[in-house]
């Protein structure tokens, strides 16, 4: 019986111009989005591989510098677009994307996208996860909206009543032909993906795939209250006009008002330093450690007389070692305990800032779809986080070895002077980003997934178990 509802709500559909072509406008752009965010990420993707293969041509050319000097001068990491980044962008255009690597500091990623966009762009910029989470929600409630009302007006919902149908009966049938719609959507979006990423020359990892069933199964999820909820105040509601003002409303106040006031809530709760702030901190922390350029350094003698003491001997002239690249490296130990310490509290307070949106998702099931999509498309705070920490464990392992090559690739002559010895520098490798897993993308969004599924069974309770509360006729009649 609710296939036979499912089929009749689906040929009026299907028969209403003015619904046929708002459908066909939204499918046409949600696949130029996808379109757009394939080019962009094959143009990014070569950006990228172009300043990668000129960095490492910058890297080879080094001659006649110490590593000392060499650490200093340091090097670049690009970051990679996210794993399906063309769908859902996330944070991804307002993170830096280069991060400059080097002895002594711990540089941000600078350089964002969003840094070069004119206010146009700021204001028409979209994707495809902002579509199926917004947009395609409001196109849900405009074409849900009179549903049952409809039926009421004309009689045919008292005369089915009449003849033994249930109302949750009627109700899930017009329910699944909307997410029906709304599968169609999602189909379409999926379809166009693979089909211009195939042309892209661009392959799927296993992983990959699994994102994308997870991205795919998260929005299902969401369209799917969004219809179970539209039927419900369609029918609840015995003016058509009325129920679309609430719906109207339920969407602005889930899209638009209340993920802006989350986000301040989390601000003032936790808030973060300034920039200034932050670099003064840790210079003031980083000023208390070792400095390995000053002679006059009271730690910088205390350790020197250590290292005197470890090889056993009187002077410096006398060590089998560059003594400058013992230093050095005793220095970036330190200043790395001083950026562990403030880089972590910034990351803590962003994870708290995060945690009070998840936990606000259990009232707003567009919260919880929203992180999921970002999360799924490996463009959230979490996956940038992860380029930062990767990035820095390369500068930390990339200056260890090049202050070692300072103290030992060398030797010392008889007169007591240190010899460098050439470094072939090529020999260090690049970076290499290790990408996350879905299961690292569940592990920090699990709230939101428990948020979406309980709004899911609450969804469907709501529809089969006060449907008999119903009206069956308008307050005219």
């Amino acid at each position: 019986m609710i296939a036979r509802f499912f089929r009749l709500e689906l040929r009026a559909i299907c028969g209403d111009g003015r619904v046929v072509a708002l459908v066909s406008i939204a499918l046409v752009t949600l696949i130029i989005s996808v379109w757009i965010g394939v080019n962009n990420q094959s143009t990014t993707a070569k950006g990228r591989a172009d300043a990668v293969e000129v960095a490492r041509e910058q890297w080879e050319s080094i001659e006649n510098l110490s590593a000392h000097a060499v650490a200093h001068y340091g090097s670049f990491v690009y970051k990679p677009n996210g794993a399906l980044a063309m769908l859902d962008s996330g944070v991804m255009p307002f993170t830096g994307k280069v991060l400059r690597v080097e002895a002594h500091v711990q540089n941000p990623p600078a350089h964002s996208d969003a840094s070069t966009w004119s206010s146009l762009v700021r204001l028409g910029a979209f994707d495809a996860g902002i579509i199926l989470a917004q947009i395609i929600p409001l196109l849900l409630a405009f074409t849900a909206f009179s549903s049952v009302a409809r039926d009421r007006e004309a009689g045919l919902l008292r005369m089915l009543i009449a003849q033994g149908v249930s109302m949750r009966t009627v109700l899930l049938g017009k329910a699944l032909a909307y997410w029906a719609l709304a599968l169609l959507f999602l189909a379409a979006l999926v379809s166009a993906q693979v089909i211009f990423d195939v042309m892209a020359g661009s392959t799927y990892t296993g992983d990959t795939l699994a994102r994308l069933m997870m991205f795919s199964g998260s929005h299902a999820i969401h369209l799917l209250i969004v219809v179970l909820g539209s039927v419900w105040i369609s029918a609840r509601i015995a003016d058509a006009r009325s129920a679309l003002a609430v719906l109207t409303i339920a969407w602005l106040g889930a899209t638009v008002l209340m993920p802006r006031m989350t986000a301040q809530l989390g601000s003032q709760l936790f808030p973060l330093d300034s920039q200034v702030q932050f670099e003064d901190g840790m210079k003031e922390d980083r000023a208390q450690g070792l400095d390995g350029h000053d002679p006059a350094d009271e730690r910088r003698n205390e350790l020197l007389a250590k290292i005197l003491a470890d090889y056993g001997v009187d002077e410096v002239s006398e060590l089998p070692v560059n003594v400058g690249g013992l230093l050095m490296q005793a220095d970036e130990d330190y200043g790395n305990l001083v950026w562990d310490e403030h880089f972590g509290s910034r990351h803590e307070v962003v994870r708290n800032q995060i945690g009070v949106v998840q936990a606000a998702s259990f009232l707003n099931p567009f919260l919880a779809v929203r992180g999921l999509s970002m999360a799924f498309a490996g463009t959230d705070q979490f996956h940038d986080a992860q380029f930062q920490r990767q990035a820095e464990d390369y500068r930390r392992e990339l200056v260890l070895i090049l202050n070692d090559l300072d103290a030992k690739a060398g030797s010392r002559g008889e007169d007591g002077r240190w010899t460098r010895e050439k470094v072939d520098y090529s020999a260090i490798a690049d970076f290499r980003f290790q990408p996350q897993t879905t299961g690292f993308a569940l592990s920090h969004r699990w709230p939101e997934l428990v948020s979406l599924l309980l709004w899911l069974g609450l969804s469907v309770a709501l529809l089969s178990t006060r449907a008999n509360r119903i009206p069956v006729v308008g307050a005219g009649r």
